[in-house]
């Protein structure tokens, strides 16, 4: 499966959200810190409020986590993000051939194994919460000294 980046900028705006909920952060300090536009923040949140993990204020600005992070897991926020890429998760070739014994049955064939790997994989997403990204957070921190900037 790949995991696109729209998975990984919405944690980093998770996160961000988590560490500093003192601090009201607009889309445009947020994308300073992911490292993309303000508009791509904004329509990531916009997912990620849909999901019902997040609130956000029009015109104000600022969001807040919906949830605790020990509830909120990567499958949950890939899901809200990025859903449709994992049925695309293993791709099969398109064009075997009908005429070949192994090639009219190879869908078939996969379907199982490409099944148990989905799930695997969706198994260990779920597993991983947004508070053991921010126990690792914190542990980075800990041990460089300063926060990244």
């Amino acid at each position: 499966m790949r995991i696109s980046n729209k998975c990984s900028m919405a944690l980093h705006i998770l996160v961000l959200l988590a560490e500093f909920t003192d601090q009201k952060l607009t889309s445009e300090q947020i994308a300073k810190s992911v490292g993309c536009n303000p508009v791509m923040v904004r329509n990531l949140l916009l997912k990620l409020k849909e999901a019902g993990l997040v609130a956000t204020r029009r015109g104000i600005g600022g969001s807040v986590l919906m949830k605790s992070p020990e509830d909120i897991t990567i499958w949950m926020v890939y899901q809200a993000v990025d859903a449709s890429s994992f049925d695309g998760f293993i791709g099969l070739h398109p064009n075997p051939s009908l005429q070949c014994p192994v090639g009219k049955n190879i869908y078939s064939l996969l379907e199982n194994p490409y099944g148990r790997i989905k799930d695997g994989m969706r198994e260990a997403m779920e597993a991983i919460t947004l508070q053991q990204l921010l126990d690792d957070y914190d542990i980075n921190m800990s041990q460089s000294g300063s926060p990244p900037s």
